[in-house]
């Protein structure tokens, strides 16, 4: 479609990539979050540690909310300009149509995502683990996801730790416990399960403790490892620490620039597959490590467009991504 690898959900209200295998691990991150999560509530009973599993329990549906929102939110989509080329011309994507208007990408931090096949907004990086690029709208709920999920895995590690003195220094819990689970197995498990929050924690953790850098600094993922403001002054900074943070947590989330929420037949004109506009359906692009900056020379008497629709690679076209 003319949305790269995102498809239209909910009656186009988000987007959701569909990216190779290879690429989406999202039910592996479900699958590594809920089933110690799980294990946890079976070795551990509630009413030895209710406040622990109450707080255990809202940590975990506040990462699956989290998760769900950064994997269905169109992260941020920008209609790149429209090229007519020779196939054996190559042409870098370096302008964007926004309301009609013609903008660089860096105008919007923006990149090609290799992955998605699309122009975002704001580019942060790639993450298989909620199976979306992460970009200007689910930016915010990527980091809440990796922050609770080090809650979570502090939690239960320290939990588990607990269990483990409990089990050694109370002989009555631990019968009791072992009449569900023999107590050598439940003790072997604990102690695995412990090791396996701390590996979660160590990682997890140290993620967002880089993302919680860069949200210091006001920077994306992708600026900080190609070191765009490295001898530059970063424009976007808004000076000190606090004033950055607060700008993360307080800016509204802009209002998708592909597609509208409104519902019904008028809606779908904002999702017309290329191949009905005469556009090729499989785009061929060049990835590039270059910078994202280019001339105006690139477009050479290009009529500009102001249907979003049809800002897309057209038949024969093939464009180089920075």
């Amino acid at each position: 479609t003319a949305f790269g690898r995102h498809r239209p959900r909910c009656a186009g209200r988000c987007l959701v990539a569909e990216v190779d295998e290879e690429n989406n691990a999202v039910t592996a991150s479900v699958c590594l979050i809920l089933v110690p999560t799980l294990v946890f509530m079976l070795l551990v009973p509630m009413r030895d540690f209710l406040g622990l599993t109450l707080v255990i329990v809202t940590l975990l549906l506040i990462s699956l909310f989290s998760l769900c929102l950064a994997m269905y939110t169109e992260p941020g989509i920008l209609p790149i300009e429209q090229i007519r080329s020779s196939e054996s011309q190559r042409r870098r994507v370096t302008h964007v149509l926004v309301d009609g208007a013609r903008h660089e990408l860096s105008a919007f931090r923006a990149k090609m995502c290799r992955q998605t096949e699309n122009c975002v907004e704001e580019f942060d990086h790639y993450c298989p683990w909620v199976g979306n690029a992460v970009g200007r709208r689910n930016y915010r709920y990527f980091v809440a996801f990796i922050l609770t999920v080090s809650f979570l895995a502090f939690v239960v590690a320290a939990s588990v730790c607990l269990r483990l003195l409990d089990l050694k220094f109370d002989q009555k819990r631990a019968e009791h416990i072992e009449a569900i689970i023999p107590s050598d197995y439940a003790q072997i498990m604990l102690f695995v399960l412990f090791i396996y929050t701390l590996i979660v924690l160590c990682s997890v953790c140290g993620l967002t403790c880089f993302h919680f850098r860069l949200i210091a600094i006001n920077q994306t993922t992708n600026e900080n490892i190609r070191g765009t403001y490295f001898a530059n002054k970063n424009p976007h900074d808004k000076g000190t620490c606090i004033a950055n943070f607060i700008s993360f947590a307080s800016r509204p989330i802009p209002r998708s620039k592909v597609i509208s929420n409104i519902t019904g037949p008028a809606h779908h004109q904002a999702l017309v597959p290329q191949d009905v506009l005469g556009l090729d359906t499989h785009r061929h692009f060049d990835y590039s490590s270059q910078e994202s900056s280019g001339s105006d020379d690139d477009y050479h008497g290009e009529e500009r467009k102001k249907n979003h629709a049809t800002n897309f690679v057209p038949k024969g076209g093939t464009i180089e991504m920075v």
